[in-house]
């Protein structure tokens, strides 16, 4: 009995050793978080790593569309750039057949001739039809021919006038752009100035577009569509000479400001000074 009893203590006692050595070894807990930690990391990389790769291959595709287009973009300004330069071929080509024919090389003295003859016939036409016109508008032929030829003599006085004061390091007067029309103007007198004008298609009175608020203008009664066609008893033929006409005399003064209106004209009395309109000119001798 006894000895039966040992055998069963020592089987228990057995099992016990072989339990205890052969159970799965359990971590710190603190290595267990440390697991966990390094666990949580590389499934976060992994997610990082995805979302990287995904970005990278829209940037691709993105780049590769970009490419593709510039790539047609850069086929069409090849052919526009061989389109413009056949443009630029074919007028060269007939240029020098022209001048080839007129017995002139292109660049040579002669074709240079021929250039200056060309724009020499040019300004004559120029000249011809502005003679035309000014005959229609009623001038005898001697007198239209020689208005065209006083306007570039004042245009010259003009110029030289504009050189001499550069030269002399004067500041150029502005108002005195306006010498030869106003030169003009007396040799003609204001009604031969007035046709002249409308030959020309040019302003012949100042079109009243706006009238500004509470200034002399809408105190006299002046309206948005009204023509000025004089100003203190002078006539007026556009906006610059209207300004000029405020300027003289004395500032304040009142003065008679004729308007047409509907066909009619009217007297307007305003202080000398600015009107307060916006404006240009009706042409054609309205």
């Amino acid at each position: 009995m006894f000895k039966t009893l040992l055998v069963v203590v020592a089987g228990l006692g057995a099992g016990l050793a072989i339990a205890y050595f052969t159970r799965p070894s359990v971590p710190p807990s603190g290595h267990a978080s440390e697991v966990a930690a390094a666990t949580g990391a590389r499934s976060a990389e992994g997610a990082t790593s995805s979302a990287a790769a995904a970005r990278l291959d829209t940037l691709e595709t993105a780049l590769q569309s970009e490419i593709e287009q510039r790539a047609v973009l850069e086929a069409r300004v090849a052919e526009l750039a061989a389109e413009l330069e056949a443009l630029r071929v074919e007028p060269r080509q007939g240029g020098a057949a022209a001048e080839g024919a007129a017995g002139g090389e292109p660049g040579s003295e002669r074709g240079r001739t021929r250039s200056q003859r060309d724009a020499g016939a040019l300004r004559d036409d120029r000249e011809r039809r502005q003679v035309e016109r000014l005959i229609a508008a009623g001038f005898a032929p001697d007198r239209a021919e020689w208005i065209n030829r006083r306007t570039s003599e004042l245009r010259m006085q003009q110029l030289q006038a504009q050189y001499d004061a550069t030269r002399d390091g004067r500041a150029f007067d502005p108002g005195a752009q306006l010498a030869g029309e106003r030169t003009l103007r007396s040799e003609l007198g204001d009604a031969d100035y007035e046709r002249y004008l409308g030959a020309l298609d040019r302003p012949t009175s100042v079109a009243v577009q706006d009238v500004l608020a509470s200034s002399p203008g809408e105190r006299s009664g002046l309206k948005p569509g009204d023509e000025v066609v004089a100003y203190d008893g002078k006539r007026v033929f556009d906006m610059r000479e209207l300004n000029a006409l405020t300027l003289e005399g004395t500032a304040g003064e009142s003065v008679v400001v004729e308007v047409r209106r509907d066909g009619q004209n009217l007297q307007l009395v305003m202080p000398r000074g600015p009107i307060g309109i916006f404006g240009g000119g009706f042409r054609g001798g309205r």
